[in-house]
């Protein structure tokens, strides 16, 4: 598996057009986190910490897989950023009485990390667990990142994988080189730049679909922030 590679996760937080006086309000949009088991899942209380810090997010609520369990714990996500976690359909709040409603709540999605095995059941349309279940229901944008090896990552079966959730809608961030824990190397496959298409979705989701920030904390039409969003990559 490729680890999370360091650096580059603060941003500024965004306002609407250069030199605006007010930033862009993000504190109503419902942001649903799907985690699955990759190490990278280790890194995700410190993601949603930046989130909640930087960007402003009030409403998130966070899934995780069984094998995510296994490498980080409900109370990890509680303490450090004070949102709902569920990972069984025991976890599930009352007045949610199905993942439906979970799904039906989300403006935007974010699975993250996302293995193969989640990558395929979301590609395939398999629904056997909370989080692909939940993800098989919501009909909101959804960021897909991955974390796989660079081995896995190039494997014919993901790379259709991965196109099919392209053409379904998915948004999905494509791995970066970072080091490898399983192979001591440094490797394609870890997480990528989730910035850019994460706060477009988001601002698009708070009714401001003309101010597209970039990851330097500027808001600027979609084209500039892409231009931006590559540089950024760049210089990570």
């Amino acid at each position: 598996m490729a680890a999370v590679r360091g650096g580059g996760d603060g941003v500024t937080r965004p306002r609407i057009g250069p030199g605006a006086g007010a930033h862009l309000d993000l504190s109503e949009v419902r942001l649903l986190v799907c985690v699955s088991g990759s190490v990278a899942a280790l890194a995700m209380p410190h993601i949603l910490l930046w989130l909640t810090g930087r960007l402003g997010l009030k409403q998130i609520r966070v899934l995780l897989t069984p094998m995510a369990l296994r490498l980080v714990t409900k109370d990890s996500f509680r303490r450090v950023v004070g949102c709902e976690v569920m990972c069984d359909w025991d976890d599930l709040p009352l007045e949610d009485r199905s993942h439906v409603s979970v799904a039906q709540w989300a403006q935007v999605g974010l699975v993250m990390p996302a293995t193969a095995d989640l990558v395929g059941k979301l590609a395939h349309g398999i629904a056997d667990d909370l989080v692909s279940s939940t993800l098989m229901a919501v009909s909101c944008p959804t960021v897909v990142v991955p974390s796989t090896s660079e081995t896995t990552w190039n494997k014919p079966v993901v790379r259709r994988n991965v196109a099919q959730l392209r053409a379904d809608g998915f948004e999905v961030v494509e791995p970066r080189t970072g080091h490898s824990l399983a192979t001591g190397a440094d490797e394609k496959g870890s997480m990528g730049d989730y910035r850019a298409p994460l706060i477009a979705a988001l601002t698009r989701a708070a009714g401001h679909p003309e101010a597209v920030p970039s990851t330097d904390g500027s808001s600027t039409s979609a084209p500039v922030a892409d231009a931006a969003s590559s540089e950024s990559r760049r210089n990570l």
